[in-house]
């Protein structure tokens, strides 16, 4: 992971998202039905976390959030209908900031919500791959408190295709470094094979 600051809480799951711009942490409760995350990114700017069906920006929900000059943590619930500035969900309120701080530059928030929330403006957290995008501004939201507009990403983005619900943490690149080769093996495996 990139980040310099630790993290609020230990988490079963994690991802560098971008090398020394962003990481992720999360765990998911299926009892209570809620996931908690907590996003690093390289900035002390507004820093956001969207969830998609199909990747992209056109149907993403999105949480959004910053730590003002005082320390103040906000978030916003957004949405985004087109590739434009995603727009408050007013609808209901469904991702939750639980602290947050910054740290040698970095902005470091925990927040939760529902994995499914039934709000229309908000994308399921399903099991499979879910579509994430993530992106961050290099300043604060104008005016800094909760109703805050963000300004324009530019080439601060990026996305990953996870699977939320049932991770396996990934080895590392440096697990294969030096091999040679290294060979998959499959068990069970049926083959069919066709003349033609």
């Amino acid at each position: 992971m990139s980040s310099p600051v630790e993290t609020f809480t230990t988490y079963k799951h994690s991802i560098e998202l971008q090398k020394n711009v962003a990481d992720l942490w999360w765990t998911v409760d299926d009892n209570e039905r809620e996931i908690t995350f907590e996003l690093h990114i390289n900035t002390t700017g507004w820093i956001a976390l969207g969830i998609n069906l199909a990747g992209g920006m056109k149907g993403t929900d999105i949480g959004v959030g910053w730590v003002d000059q005082r320390g103040s943590v906000y978030f916003q619930d957004r949405y985004a209908f087109a590739k434009e500035r995603p727009m408050l969900d007013n609808t209901t309120i469904d991702w939750f900031a639980l602290q947050g701080r910054e740290v040698s530059g970095w902005t470091a928030i925990q927040f939760k919500r529902l994995l499914d929330t039934c709000d229309l403006m908000d994308v399921p957290i399903k099991s499979g791959t879910n579509k994430l995008i993530f992106a961050y501004g290099l300043t604060d939201p104008i005016p800094s408190g909760p109703n805050g507009e963000i300004s324009y990403h530019e080439n601060q983005h990026g996305s990953r295709a996870l699977s939320l619900r049932s991770y396996t943490d990934s080895l590392s690149e440096d697990t294969f470094a030096g091999l040679d080769y290294f060979d998959f093996r499959l068990n069970n495996a049926c083959y069919i094979s066709m003349l033609y």
